[in-house]
């Protein structure tokens, strides 16, 4: 064993380094993990973007598209690292997992020069998709194995500080797609063309990160493939074998609450761009749409991590310097405080939206928001007395604006509202009334569109029902059929009644035109308004949904302490958990471990979407038991550091806190 130990030390002694002292093969892996990402990261949402606009399938399945993506990561995550410890290798495993996600990208380019709407189109399609996520499933513990695998024993400042730009890697190749991809969208206005440039990019970058890993495979240390131990573990029929399956449980014991503090992760981020929407997001004379508020936040989340990634090199010297050690289970208790502490912030956040009254239109004046559902671009203009009032607004298909606030001269004012496309101009008189809100629903044809102007009622839902309103862009009458009172929308008559809907579950109304639908509403928020503009019954029932957010006037900004506090908490979470079970893990399983650690995250996932969107409670309580719940856990996952720590010294005679 020492001769094998001796020999490892002696190879890893020989391979090129950068001033003597970083691996030439962890800058490799840094870069291929970079383009990687860059390629992977905004693909799904396309591919997802593709499967319903093609299949006619609701975005209502989206959750059911993510459970089964995710479930396919976690199975092939703990499959290949059984595979890849016992007789792959994690150079090997890497490269096939390059090959599958190359074999994904083709059978999604071929399926593009198929006809549409066809068996083996649909097929096509969800091998591509089940490739890709049993190749990211298999690459992402074999890349952090062998990125550790490159630094000697003695080097844990070194093989830390590559961790930290591994992670660096993956968020930077993510922020690089989210300024590419609506780049291209731009350029394509995102037609199939545009689909298929970035496809066949993303072709491009995998093969040359293939050749790229053959070329420089001289470069790398790889491990002489030992024994798996994880089968041995199951079997434990040797003496010298106790004490590797004590560790296994030991860091299995340890893992347990991680899937939960992922879970309550993902909820904290999703939890801070639903509170930036009931927000006023004015800044410097710019009014933030919700997409460019979530562009902004991934921005500044990179931007963190990048600053947070150089800062730890230079933090770590000084704190270690007075005397302050930072060894990895204190830097991941840390960031879990500081998770627990923007949750708070949330919280208090939340109790001050709770506050501030809704802003209202006063006297003479009142909120306009158009929405449009024209298979176009349209553009409008609003005069009074032959002055543009609301100048060149331009919404595109499936678009909609946030109320504007319209000056009136008097309590009702007549204007002459002027829309047009590239193909029509349309010319029509509209009277607005002071102190009330409307919507300007816009549906049709390019070459001949019409306009419906709805009067907003306040939301005056209570108990936590939902108010829903239901607009028909349909050239036929449809009728909707009620327990509590059936109604019919025609040409003369396309707005529904105020519906109160109970949240408690998702909804359904059964409705006919020429034949029977089943008209999904889907899940419900406590307290929401929605509006649904039905603007498809052929194959399916097809519409819109629209949530009326009611914007607080409490700016935005006020969200920037929790994200850095939240970013900077994630990052020594992650970092600290990548070091910890590469340093933990005895030989022969850090794969296995690393998958392990891994599936707590794709678990996190699916226990956030299958569990956490069906609590119907205010956002305030809401926010109040998760940040209950993350304390919690983070006590129990000290308590349990703790044992590890008391265990393994026995073990090993070594302390790790």
């Amino acid at each position: 064993m020492e001769a094998i130990e001796a020999q490892k030390e002696e190879q890893l002694l020989k391979i090129k380094k950068f001033r003597n002292k970083f691996p030439v093969s962890g800058i490799i892996l840094l870069i291929i993990k970079w383009l990687d990402n860059t390629s992977f990261s905004e693909l799904y949402g396309l591919l997802k973007k593709n499967f319903f606009s093609h299949f006619n399938f609701s975005t209502e399945y989206g959750n059911s598209l993510d459970l089964m993506f995710h479930c396919c990561l976690t199975s092939m995550a703990l499959i290949s690292s059984i595979i890849t410890d016992s007789c792959l290798g994690k150079f090997n495993a890497l490269i096939l997992s390059q090959v599958l996600l190359l074999t994904g990208y083709s059978i999604v380019i071929a399926r593009e020069f198929l006809p549409e709407d066809t068996f083996m189109s649909m097929f096509l399609l969800v091998t591509g998709l089940l490739l890709v996520a049993s190749s990211t499933g298999v690459k992402l513990p074999c890349f952090m194995c062998l990125a550790g695998d490159q630094f000697q024993e003695n080097q844990v400042k070194e093989r830390n500080m590559m961790f930290s730009f591994l992670f660096l890697s993956i968020s930077f190749g993510e922020i690089f797609a989210t300024f590419l991809v609506p780049l291209i969208k731009d350029l394509e206005c995102f037609s199939k063309n545009c689909y298929l440039v970035y496809l066949l990019a993303s072709t491009c970058i995998e093969i040359f990160c293939i050749v790229l890993l053959i070329v420089s495979k001289k470069l790398f240390f790889i491990a002489v493939l030992k024994r798996g131990k994880i089968l041995e573990i199951f079997k434990c029929i040797q003496e010298e074998q106790i004490r590797d399956v004590k560790i296994f449980f030991l860091l299995l014991l340890f893992t347990i609450p991680f899937p939960f503090l992922w879970a309550l992760s993902k909820k904290q981020t999703n939890a801070n761009f639903f509170q930036a929407k009931k927000m006023n997001r004015s800044l410097a004379g710019f009014s933030w749409q919700n997409d460019e508020v979530q562009v902004c936040q991934a921005y500044v989340s990179g931007c963190l991590i990048i600053i947070i990634t150089f800062s730890e090199i230079c933090v770590r010297p000084i704190a270690k310097r007075h005397g302050f050690s930072f060894t990895t289970m204190r830097k991941m208790l840390i960031g879990m405080l500081l998770i627990y502490i923007s949750m708070l912030i949330t919280l208090y956040l939340e109790l001050q939206i709770e506050k501030y009254p809704y802003p209202m239109p006063g006297p003479r004046e009142c909120y306009l928001r158009v929405i449009n559902v024209v298979d176009s671009t349209i553009h409008m203009d609003l005069y009074k007395n032959t002055t543009v009032s609301y100048s060149r607004l331009c919404v595109a298909f499936k678009k909609h604006e946030n109320y504007k606030k319209i000056h009136l001269d008097s309590e009702y004012q007549n204007f002459l509202n002027k829309l047009y496309s590239s193909k029509t101009l349309k010319k029509e008189n509209i009277l607005l009334k002071e102190k009330e809100k409307y919507t300007l629903v816009l549906y049709g044809r390019s070459r001949n569109f019409s306009s419906l102007l709805i009067h907003d009622e306040e939301n005056t839902s209570g108990n936590g029902l939902a108010d829903v309103k239901i607009v028909s862009a349909l050239d036929k009458n449809i009728t909707f059929l009620r327990a509590l009172g059936s109604f019919r929308l025609t040409e003369y008559n396309r707005v529904s009644p105020s519906l109160r809907i109970k949240t408690n579950r998702s909804r359904k109304l059964l409705c006919k035109t020429d034949v029977i639908y089943w008209f999904t509403l889907g899940l419900l928020d406590y307290g929401g308004n929605y509006m649904y503009v039905i603007i498809k019954d052929t194959p399916i029932l097809i519409s819109w949904k629209i949530q009326t957010i009611e914007i607080k006037n409490i700016s935005f900004v006020w969200q920037i302490p929790q994200l850095i506090i939240f970013e900077i908490g994630e990052f020594m979470v992650q970092v600290s958990c990548m070091q910890f079970y590469y340093a933990e893990a005895v030989e022969g399983m850090k794969v296995t471990m690393m998958a392990l650690w891994l599936n707590t995250i794709f678990t996190g996932f699916l226990i956030d979407t299958t569990m956490i969107y069906n609590f119907l409670l205010p956002s305030w309580i809401d926010q109040f038991i998760f940040s209950s719940i993350q304390l919690a856990l983070i006590i129990i996952i000290v308590i349990t550091a703790y044992y590890y720590q008391e265990t393994i010294i026995k073990l090993r005679r070594k302390p790790h806190f």
